[in-house]
């Protein structure tokens, strides 16, 4: 699934609206549960090992 896709699918989850600082929230839960880290540069997210092996076991190539 291409990450647009399942960002449209979060937010037709969170019933099709969602506020500006919502992405915000998401990213900030998953810093808190290891699942992604802070990038090298700004701005940018890096996919922990925990999360690899999580969409590993889903199928996802990573």
């Amino acid at each position: 699934m291409k990450g647009s896709e399942a960002l449209l699918r979060a937010i037709a989850a969170a019933g099709g609206t969602i506020s500006g600082t919502q992405l915000d929230e998401w990213m900030a839960q998953l810093l808190k549960a290891g699942f992604i880290k802070k990038g090298e540069t700004p701005f940018t997210y890096e996919l922990t090992d925990v999360s690899k092996n999580f969409l590993k076991k889903k199928g996802v190539d990573v």
